[in-house]
């Protein structure tokens, strides 16, 4: 019994100490795994660039073994991350070969057309020629070291306070754009010369009697050009507000934490009556209280001003619990939206002005019109062939047979009569067949002054698998227009992929149905279009506008607009080498008044109707100029006087199997 017994420890020491070993072994070869997950050093870094692209500079590492495959660069967009899920839907690919021990750096280049906020996370991942991940590493806000910016100017004694008035580096909606915002300290001395660069003035704890007479005249001519100055109270609101008597704002009483009566506007979880507040009083009735925020708010000049009853030192000095449940960077962009929406050229605004937004939604718009006019399927000759099919196998058939006295053939030749029916629908039906990628493409280039030639380009395929297709030479970059698709998920996925391969660029959707539209924009390097486009005009209260337009390039218009003093002229026909008085020209369209600007009304009261006013056959050529009248409205210069024309049959932005119909315009700003 002893003997069985030892023998029974001996084999669960054996057991126990093969498990053991097992489980080493399992821990030894997972942390190989892991290991060679981390062969690679990543590094990313935003260079200096034009207004077209970010240029990210992309630095790999191999300290493991020789590796080949794909770098793929993806950029969530914060607004929609979390909860919402990754709104990545551009994959950016280079194919890559990395020896051990080799490191090398390469620059991705994303069009900022692309990307509605910089304030998401870039991640960069290695993939092996399976797709398995071999690394990845993730870069917060990368794309803000080179996005533009709103200054916000600080003046107050209590400055290190406000440094969370930059929301944690979220962006802020602005003219309909998302800008980040950049703090600048300000003081009595660099205070009147630093407004010119300045979005936003915030004054707060600070006893604005020490600043000059030309100071504060500088101040109220800025926010009259479209400056938002925001001024905290609470209890330095004499001090803050002692010289600042042409607001109109005076401070009748101040209330200790607590005291005061708060009637939070929906706002109910976040008690502002907890911080010290004035009550403040609006001598001549010129201002609005603001929704939540309680900001005595209104329109100045082009600017805005809001005076809050509270200090935002103060606010910067609460911790999380506070806003219970609401977060301090929600509560700063609510208090930044509501002020500025009462400046003109804020959005949101209404006051019949267009604004980035307005002017975006409208370019997207034309892109996805273009291909959708006069290249659309017709169907006549098939509606024909049944028509005259359904008469021949009834009884037109029958009294031929009747005629030859072979009736009794009549069941053998109807079914013969089928056959050769379908046979001819299939014949005249072989020109509907949706042969490789169908491809539409606006190119916009500029003889005024040089500047980036872009490509607009609408795209399907009649399949419902991944398809890409390859750019021709020169072009720089490429990705997906602004807002064209959104894939809400937390998986590694995407929608519109872009590789590198050597030095040409592909690209592609990967749809989940047939005839799914990809719409993309890509850049091309190239020498500037020969010639010029010149006019001299004038407005003409007849005519809406008199002069000469002439067009000095070797190209064809079939179209031209120009836009003076943001109206809008649309022409007919103004061929190569030749100049026109417009008192003679074909004017086709106009529209020099309304609530729209020039290319929201062409959109809506003109190519929406194209068709009915005998323009059927140029309605994509039409669409093609819409895109760049609305690229140029873009540039929003109400002042500029711009002429563009539209071309027919130019050059084809992509080298690959596909059917590609190609507009070109070509612009001048005078």
């Amino acid at each position: 019994m002893g003997n069985r017994n030892k023998r029974n420890r001996k084999v669960f020491r054996v057991l126990a100490l093969g498990i053991l070993f097992w489980i080493l072994c399992m821990g030894s070869a997972g942390a190989t795994v892991k290991a060679g997950e981390q062969a690679c050093v990543i590094d990313a870094e935003v260079l200096p660039s034009d207004k077209y692209a970010y240029e990210i500079q992309l630095t790999v590492e191999n300290q493991g073994q020789d590796w080949e495959g794909t770098v793929r660069l993806t950029i969530c967009d914060n607004y929609y991350s979390g909860s919402y899920g990754s709104a990545s839907t551009c994959a950016y690919d280079t194919v890559l070969s990395l020896p051990s021990g080799s490191t090398k750096q390469f620059v991705v280049k994303v069009p900022k057309d692309s990307m509605k906020r910089t304030d998401g996370m870039v991640k960069v991942t290695l993939l092996d020629k399976n797709e398995d991940i071999m690394a990845q590493k993730e870069f917060n806000r990368l794309l803000q070291a080179q996005a533009k910016a709103l200054s916000m100017g600080i003046l107050s004694d209590k400055y290190s306070s406000l440094t969370y008035l930059d929301m944690g580096g979220n962006e802020l909606n602005y003219k309909g754009n998302n800008y980040p915002i950049k703090l600048v300290e300000l003081d009595q001395d660099n205070l009147e010369s630093a407004l010119g660069a300045l979005s936003f003035l915030v004054i707060d704890t600070y006893n604005t009697s020490v600043l000059s007479d030309q100071t504060l005249k500088s101040i109220e001519q800025w926010c009259n050009n479209g400056g938002v100055l925001i001024i905290g109270t609470g209890s330095g609101a004499e001090n803050t507000l002692s010289g600042l008597p042409d607001l109109e704002i005076q401070c009748s009483k101040i209330y200790e934490q607590g005291e005061a009566e708060y009637d939070s506007y929906g706002y109910a979880y976040v008690d502002i009556s907890q911080l010290p507040m004035a009550e403040l009083i609006d001598r001549n009735n010129k201002y609005e209280e603001t929704y939540g925020v309680l900001a005595l708010a209104c329109s100045w000049g082009d600017g805005a001003v809001g005076i809050l009853p509270y200090s935002l030192s103060d606010l910067g000095g609460v911790d999380a619990s506070f806003y219970a449940g609401y977060t301090k960077e929600e509560f700063t962009e609510d208090i930044l939206w509501q002020v500025s929406d009462y400046s003109i050229t804020h959005y949101g605004s209404g006051r019949y002005t267009s604004n980035y937004s307005d002017v975006r939604y409208t370019f997207n718009r034309f892109c996805r019109l273009l291909g959708n006019g006069s290249n659309r399927l017709q169907f006549g000759s098939l509606k024909v062939i049944v028509i005259l099919y359904v008469i021949f196998v009834g009884p037109v058939l029958y009294l031929i047979l009747r005629f030859a006295k072979k009736r009794d053939l009549y069941w053998i030749a109807v079914p013969a009569a089928m056959l050769v029916g379908v046979f001819l629908v299939y014949v005249a039906g072989r020109g509907f067949e949706v042969i490789g990628t169908n491809v539409f493409s606006a190119t916009i280039e500029d003889l005024s002054g040089g500047g980036n030639v872009q490509t607009y380009l609408r795209c399907y395929d009649a399949g419902h698998k991944e398809w890409d297709l390859r750019l021709a030479e020169g072009y720089e970059y490429a990705g997906p227009l602004e807002e064209s698709h959104y894939r809400n998920s937390d998986e590694e996925t995407y929608y519109h992929h872009v590789k590198k391969e050597g030095d040409r660029l592909f690209f592609g959707i990967d749809p989940s149905t047939g005839f799914e539209d990809g719409y993309f924009l890509a850049g091309i390097a190239k020498e500037p279009e020969e010639g010029s486009i010149s006019s001299d005009l004038k407005t003409d209260g007849q005519f809406g506008i008199k002069g000469t337009v002439t067009n000095g390039t070797r190209r064809d218009f079939k179209y031209f607009a120009l836009i003076v003093n943001n109206n809008l002229f649309v022409y007919e026909d103004l061929p190569a080498g030749a100049d026109i008085n417009l008192e003679r020209a074909e004017k086709v369209f106009d529209d020099n008044a309304g609530y729209y600007n020039g290319a929201e009304s062409y959109l809506y009261n003109f190519i929406s109707d194209a068709q009915r006013r005998g323009k059927k056959k140029d309605v994509d050529v039409l669409t093609a100029l819409g895109i760049g009248i609305s690229y140029l409205y873009s540039l929003e210069d109400p002042d500029m006087t711009a002429v563009i024309g539209v071309c027919e049959d130019w050059d084809k932005a992509v080298d690959d199997n596909c059917n590609e119909v190609s507009y070109g315009c070509l612009y001048a700003v005078q």
